[in-house]
């Protein structure tokens, strides 16, 4: 017996996974209108997030001359 996939995201589902969802809109599978209600819901976790300090490394920097 096939089962219908038709049915309401689930939080396992990766509907409104970051990585598809763009996808996700442009296929039609979820509407602007669900998502912008889907957004709504999240909690506000800005005040949660931390600085954090990155170097970044190049191949060029190997080559600095002013390091002879």
């Amino acid at each position: 017996m096939a089962h219908s996939h038709t049915h309401s995201p689930k939080p396992t589902d990766r509907t409104y996974d970051v990585r598809t969802v763009e996808r996700n809109v442009r296929k039609g599978t979820l509407s602007k209108k669900d998502l912008d209600k889907h957004l709504k819901t999240l909690p506000d976790v800005a005040d949660k997030g931390q600085a954090i300090r990155v170097e970044l490394i190049t191949a060029d920097d190997d080559d600095d001359p002013s390091e002879d």
